[in-house]
């Protein structure tokens, strides 16, 4: 009887089995059919799918906790703002909030106090250093290569103070969140503590390029798999802490330079590792605030890094002067105003059809909304307007590289009036439309300095390369072109692709990183000429190199050794 039992036992087992195997070979859609209100939560998409969900969530609840700060700075809390500016805001706050535990506001003081020492300790050393008339660079022998000279010994001077001058500029425009609504390097950790995903999303709709152009998905390098690659909801708060720890050895290391009394060779490792790690922020940041606002500041503290000589060597400080106006800043503007005459066209660009929409658009942001409508409907205002524009970022900027290396007053004049008119163009900017270029317009405001710094010298007083250095000139000299070869090649590649179709007539050629199309504010539509912004590109590049080339040969001649 016992064993009919365990018999009877075996075979309702071995019935039930292919029920059982069947449940757990389908668990979920029979979980589906019992649970239908399940299946929403399991259709949601993982973070790093839509990484734009959680941001989007969190925004009523930052407004409603911060309605003080709305209702002061009503551009920083606007609806209809990208996901990418509703995320750089509320990371700003946070860094004012909690950096360090005090906010990063008072940590402002401190970069003034140590600015304020560092200037003050130095001030007599530079002066004695003048008197003597010396450079601690060994100058014994004359350089062979005349486009080194071309490069080294033109009429522009960066010192050491006034590098200084511009890193205490650039801590206070992080750390009081100047540049908001647009990125802020420093808060890098606190995007990452919201965000918890990387930037790019399933397609660009769910990413943080929504709201900017569809095309850039496909060009635009995806940097933080490289230094985050399995950045998700676990990950995150360890990768936020390790780049806060990075954030603080920056202003560490920075505050440190500032304040230092000693020569440049021995602060130069502490501006160094902090331009190093700026420069790294910066990329990150720039994949989840896709905008082209530190670009040109970190080419500009790469090139800073190359030369340690800079407190001693009046060559050193004429190149990164020369650096600064004609391989970044002028090329950058210039590349803006390509771009507009690419997509807008000459007409729409002489009258200015192509500001109304963007006024139209952007009243709401405006500090004088009423300004804004009336720009938008008057006919001779905007006209005017795009002249500007279309001078600060076409015509003069061809002239200022045309005359890189003249040292009349004609030329020192020329620079002036066009950094002064590019500056105001940016000012009136972030009045009416609302982009925020504040470390550019320092940038600009240094590169005045150094125009007007410079004074001209007596040829037998001229510093000559010593030949141990011919290499790292030859560096220096090789990022200044290379450069200044990336803008145009950048403007360059978009016509080709336009015109060979890899690119669509009416969408955007932009990577972003390392450089920018700059092509703001205006729209590509089946108006738009590749072929005439092709050729247009050729002809000014050929005129800028015959001019160079031009005034390299001429110092192989007697008596043309000088600028």
């Amino acid at each position: 009887m016992i064993s009919m039992l365990r018999l009877l036992g075996i075979f309702v087992a071995l019935h039930a089995i292919p029920r059982q195997a069947a449940a757990f070979s389908r668990p979920n859609f029979v979980k589906l059919e019992a649970e239908p209100g399940q299946a929403s939560r399991l259709s949601e998409p993982l973070p790093n799918d839509a990484p734009i969900l959680r941001p989007l969530q969190q925004w009523p609840e930052w407004k409603r906790s911060h309605s003080r700060v709305c209702s002061l700075f009503r551009g920083l809390c606007m609806e209809n703002d990208n996901t990418s500016f509703k995320v750089s805001t509320m990371a700003i706050s946070d860094l004012w909030e909690k950096m360090l535990g005090i906010g990063s506001g008072w940590f402002a003081l401190v970069v003034l106090a140590c600015a304020g020492c560092g200037l003050r300790a130095r001030r007599m050393p530079e002066i004695t250093a003048q008197s003597k008339g010396g450079s601690t660079e060994d100058t014994s022998t004359e350089s062979s290569s005349h486009f080194l000279d071309w490069w080294s010994d033109g009429p522009f001077r960066i010192t050491l103070a006034s590098l200084k001058v511009f890193v205490t500029a650039l801590l206070l425009v992080e750390l009081l969140g100047l540049a908001a609504p647009e990125e802020d390097v420093l808060t890098l950790p606190e995007i990452i503590r919201r965000v918890r995903a990387h930037p790019y999303g399933k397609n660009p709709a769910l990413g943080f390029l929504s709201g900017f152009t569809v095309a850039d998905a496909q060009l635009l390098p995806h940097l933080t798999y490289l230094f985050m690659p399995n950045l998700n909801d676990s990950t995150a708060d360890s990768y936020a802490a390790v780049f806060s720890v990075l954030r603080t050895s920056l202003l560490t290391s920075w505050c440190a330079f500032l304040a230092l009394p000693s020569s440049w060779r021995s602060s130069w490792a502490c501006f160094v590792w902090g331009a190093a790690v700026y420069v790294v922020m910066a990329s990150l940041i720039i994949m989840y605030i896709p905008c082209y606002d530190s670009h040109a500041t970190c080419f500009f503290l790469v090139a800073a890094c190359m030369v340690p000589s800079l407190e001693t060597s009046q060559r050193s400080q004429a190149w990164l002067g020369k650096f600064l106006l004609v391989s970044l800043l002028a090329p950058f503007y210039l590349s803006a105003g390509v771009s507009k005459l690419r997509y807008g066209g000459w007409a729409s660009m002489l009258s200015g059809s192509w500001l109304k929409p963007t006024l139209a658009a952007m009243v709401d942001r405006s500090i004088f909304p009423g300004l804004n409508t009336w720009l938008s409907q008057s006919t001779w205002a905007p006209a005017m307007m795009s002249f500007g524009v279309l001078s600060a970022e076409f015509l003069l900027p061809v002239l200022v590289l045309y005359t890189a290396s003249s040292s009349t007053d004609f030329s020192r004049w020329l620079r002036t009036c066009w950094i002064l008119l590019v500056a105001l163009f940016h000012v009136v900017c972030w009045a009416l439309v609302g982009p925020n270029f504040v470390r550019q317009t320092a940038l600009l405001m240094l590169s005045c300095y150094s125009v007007w710094l410079w004074h001209p010298t007596n040829g037998a007083d001229k510093e000559v390369i010593d030949v141990s250095q011919t290499r790292a000139w030859l560096c220096r000299v090789g990022y200044a072109v290379v450069l200044m070869m990336l803008w145009l090649c950048n403007q360059l590649w978009s016509d080709i692709d336009h015109i060979r179709g890899a690119t669509p007539h009416d969408s955007y050629h932009d990577m972003l990183w390392p450089v920018g199309e700059l092509s703001m504010y205006v729209v590509p539509s089946t108006s738009s000429n590749y072929v005439r912004s092709l050729f247009l590109e050729i002809v000014i590049a050929s005129v800028i190199c015959l001019r160079i080339f031009t005034d390299v040969s001429q110092r192989t001649l007697p008596g043309k050794g000088g600028t």
